[in-house]
This record gives structure tokens, C-alpha cells and sequence, in this order.
């Protein structure tokens, strides 16, 4: 561009009221040379003339600015070669913008002006915006061609209440406006519709934007057609490696050997997901699955740019989800668990037979909301780790210290041997209201089945019921009187 052109652009810019710095005037130089240079290699636009180009690209970018206020961070849905999200950064230069552009040879192209406009706080998303994508900005703009209710139903997931979604139009925009949906009406309010003409044309234009009334935050993750689409790793098929490895995480053999768990569930994920941030190993999703829990959503789009979330069929996937969550599985270390000192810790200290991963996960959920001093998983017992312990336990397997003990026989050998108080549960043991508990012993709720070897019941204490029963849950037995041993003095 020589010098004659450049101070036509200026005055341009200046006719339509804005007046930039030498040093935007120079970027808007060099934005408009790579446009010509690459237009042809990069199908950029078909908007060739000098003039043409400042005013339907450049200017009518940035006339939005005189119309309303723009978010301090947006998505510019459909950039294709930049536009309007590059004139709008070289004006707002404090703005963040993310450029959302799936076509590879544009992307090539706004990667290169990006680095040639030396422009900061300006990411490119190389993908389709669509219901499952997660972004945190306050707002959306767009000059796509498609229309307005597409657009909020595709962006209203990842919007916060208040963020606006600003669309420049043409003329005939009210058809657009008139066959939104009833869902859109009720989350979006229009906060602006406006005619407008670009300054020293006859370029008819119209700014339409509308405010997001909720708080309301979901995304759906889908399997697209063309997989290239997913920013998540596909998985379709039982022979895949990675199925193969996790579902082995269903199993306590495949925990211990992976030293990996799964959590399952959108309520339980969403609890956990900030006690393994940074330590994740993965999350799996199924086609189709909905999130609308923010933090796990904002986790997930994080992982999918490290390759670390995983979509599957809903069959594989059913597999894996043996509590049948219907949720999303995050992938976590396992805790590490400390041998058993034979040391007491305050009150009640719970030793845990069960074989049942539930009862396990229940019992530890109990113990933990008792504050009981130590909580020991005896050999044979399930492992808390479990799937189904974890979800039991509410998540409390990763909130309290769990130690290995012995065998059930050596454990009642190992408190006679160190005067340890030692209190069983059985049915025919003394009434637990009637029992005096020291400042710190042990129970020893039995098996389920099989109960507690005969040699361990001297000290056995019972949990009244009535005879329309046979015995309670052996879980509901110990977190009963884990409550009752906290009342006695």
C-alpha cells in the first residue's frame, strides 16, 4: 500500500468517525496487505477493491462500537478472515477475542496475522461453535449467515446472565427477529435493533443484540459425523485400547494395578473435580451426555486441548458406568493409603470387613460425618476405591485418611495382644445403650453373611431392633453405633 492509499484509509477511518492512532492506522496497513496478498492461496474474500475493503470489512466491524458497548471478552463466531473480531481487537486493543473459525486454511491465515499484528489476548478456536463448545467470555459476535435463533441456541450454554450476543445484520433482519423461539424468548431479552448506513455509503446494515436473562449454563457433548470435529478422543469400538484399559478401572484388581479411579456422576464429578485439578488423568463422556455444572464444564474444555477427554457410544460407555450415573467419569489418582500403626486416634476408631463396595463407601461416609479418629480397611474387605464405594461414600474416600490393617482374626489378635478395647457388633450382644465406651477403642462390625468369628464376640455390642426382622444392614449397624458411642460417656 503506498502512501496515497494509507492516507485514504486514514481519512476513511476519520469520516466515519474513528480516529486511531498511527499505530492502528499501521495495523490496519498491514492487515489489509496480507488480505490481498493471501486472498487467492486462502479464499479469503471476495471483496476485492480498496475501498470496498475498508468500509465492509474494516469499518463496518467496528461501527458497533458506536451503537453499544461491547464485553470485555467475546467469541467472534465465523471469523473466517477476521472479521469482525481483528478490527475490533486493533480498535479495543484491552479486549480478549477468540477468533472461532473450523475452515484449516483460514485458521492458517489468522494464525499468520495474529503473529505479523504482533496482537495479544487473541486465541483461535479451529472448530465449530456448537452446544457442547465451552468458552469463558461475556459475549458473542457474529456477521454469519445464519440465523439468530441458531445462533443463541448454540451459545446461550456458555453464557453467562447479563452477556450479550451482538449480531450485524442486513436489512432484513426483522424476519430473523420475528421467528425466534419460545426457549429463546425466555432466556434472551433484545437490548438493541437498529438501521443503520455506514458513513459516506449507501451500505445498509442493522445491529441487533440481545442480553442473556439466566444463569443457566449447560453443554452437550456429541460424537460428530465427521469425528475431526470432536475436540475430544472418540471412542466407538470394545477393541479400543483405551476402553479396554478403562474398564479394567471397574474392577479392585485393575484400581490397584492402574493406581486409578473413576468417579462417576455429575453431582459427585462436579464436588470433586477442584480436589484434582491439575492431578486429572481423563474424563469420560458419552455421546450425548449434558453438563451444567460450570466448573466441570470449564475442567473439561480445558482437558480436551491436553487430549485428555474422551467421548464413547453410550454402550461402551454404559459399561464403564457400573452405578449407572448417566454423568460424566473423571479419572483420578488414587490416594495413597498408610499401613496401620495399631495407634487410636480419638473416640471410636472403625475397622471395616465389608466385601461389598457399597457398604464400604456408606460406612466411610458415616465414619467421616462422625469424625471417628481412624478409619482401617481390613484385609479381604472391598476396595474403597471402588466405583460403587466411591460413590456410596459421597466422595468422602478422598476426604479422610484410610489405612491397610490386618486380616479380621489378626486384628482381634493384635488388640488383645496391645489392650486395645476392642467392641464387636452382633445381634446378641449387650444393648449399645447399655455399654461404656473409654476415650478411645475400636468396632468391629461383622461380615456380612458370615457375622464375626466366634472367638471376637465377648465384647460384642448390639443394635436393638424388633423381631420383624432378622438383622440390619451391616453398614446401617455400624453408622448407628458409631452415633450412639459420640452420646455415651
Amino acid at each position: 500500500m503506498d502512501s496515497v492509499m494509507q492516507k485514504r484509509m486514514e481519512t476513511m477511518f476519520h469520516d466515519a468517525g474513528f480516529d486511531l492512532s498511527r499505530g492502528q492506522v499501521d495495523r490496519f496497513r498491514d492487515f489489509y496487505r496480507l488480505l490481498v496478498e493471501y486472498n487467492e492461496r486462502f479464499d479469503l474474500t471476495r471483496i476485492l477493491r480498496f475501498e470496498d475493503i475498508i468500509d465492509k470489512h474494516f469499518i463496518d466491524s467496528m461501527y458497533i462500537t458506536n451503537l453499544c458497548d461491547l464485553p470485555g471478552s467475546f467469541v467472534d463466531i465465523g471469523t473466517g478472515a477476521g472479521f469482525p473480531g481483528i478490527p475490533l481487537k486493533i480498535l479495543l486493543p484491552d479486549c480478549r477475542v477468540v477468533l472461532a473459525e473450523p475452515r484449516y486454511k483460514r485458521v492458517e491465515f489468522l494464525g499468520m496475522v495474529i503473529e505479523r499484528l504482533g496482537l495479544e489476548n487473541v486465541e483461535i478456536y479451529p472448530h465449530k461453535v456448537t452446544d457442547h463448545s465451552m468458552f469463558d467470555v461475556g459475549g458473542v459476535i457474529t456477521r454469519a449467515l445464519e440465523s439468530i435463533d441458531d445462533t443463541l441456541s448454540r451459545v446461550h450454554h456458555f453464557l453467562p446472565r447479563g452477556g450479550k450476543v451482538i449480531f450485524l445484520k442486513g436489512p432484513g433482519a426483522g424476519e430473523d427477529i420475528r421467528l425466534l423461539s419460545e426457549e429463546n424468548r425466555g432466556e434472551f431479552r433484545n437490548v438493541l435493533d437498529r438501521d443503520y448506513t455506514l458513513p459516506g455509503t449507501n451500505y445498509q446494515r442493522r445491529a441487533v443484540v440481545y442480553e442473556k436473562l439466566t444463569d443457566a449454563r449447560q453443554i452437550t457433548y456429541r460424537i460428530f459425523k465427521d469425528e475431526s470435529e470432536n475436540r475430544e478422543i472418540v471412542i466407538t469400538s470394545k477393541d479400543n485400547r483405551q476402553f479396554k484399559e478403562l474398564k479394567k478401572l471397574t474392577t479392585p484388581e485393575g484400581i490397584k494395578k492402574q493406581g486409578r479411579v473413576m468417579v462417576a456422576g455429575t453431582k459427585l464429578a462436579g464436588e470433586c473435580v477442584a480436589d484434582f485439578r491439575g492431578s486429572l488423568h481423563g474424563i469420560i463422556l458419552y455421546d450425548g451426555c449434558r453438563v451444567d455444572n460450570e466448573d466441570l464444564n470449564t475442567v473439561i474444555a480445558e482437558m480436551s486441548g491436553q487430549g485428555k477427554v474422551y467421548i464413547f457410544k453410550k454402550g461402551l460407555y454404559n459399561e464403564l458406568d457400573v452405578s449407572a450415573t448417566e454423568g460424566p467419569l473423571l479419572i483420578a489418582p488414587v490416594p495413597e493409603m498408610e499401613e496401620w500403626d495399631y495407634t487410636l486416634g480419638e473416640g471410636c476408631n472403625l475397622l471395616i470387613p465389608f466385601q461389598d463396595p457399597v457398604n464400604v463407601g456408606t460406612v466411610i461416609r458415616s465414619a467421616a460425618g462422625f469424625g471417628v479418629g481412624k478409619i482401617i480397611l481390613l484385609q479381604g474387605a472391598a476396595n474403597p476405591f471402588h466405583p460403587k464405594s466411591v460413590r456410596a461414600s459421597g466422595g468422602a474416600v478422598f476426604r479422610v485418611s484410610l489405612f491397610r490393617g490386618p486380616g479380621i482374626v489378626d486384628a482381634g489378635e493384635q488388640a488383645q495382644k496391645r489392650g486395645l478395647p476392642l467392641y464387636t457388633l452382633d445381634k446378641r450382644g449387650t444393648p449399645i445403650e447399655a455399654s461404656m465406651f473409654p476415650e478411645r477403642f475400636l468396632l468391629l462390625p461383622g461380615i456380612e453373611g458370615p457375622g464375626l468369628p466366634d472367638e471376637m464376640k465377648e465384647h460384642a455390642i448390639a443394635v436393638p431392633i424388633t423381631d420383624s426382622i432378622e438383622s440390619l444392614n451391616a453398614a446401617i449397624a455400624a453408622s448407628i453405633a458409631m452415633f450412639v458411642s459420640r452420646r455415651i460417656p
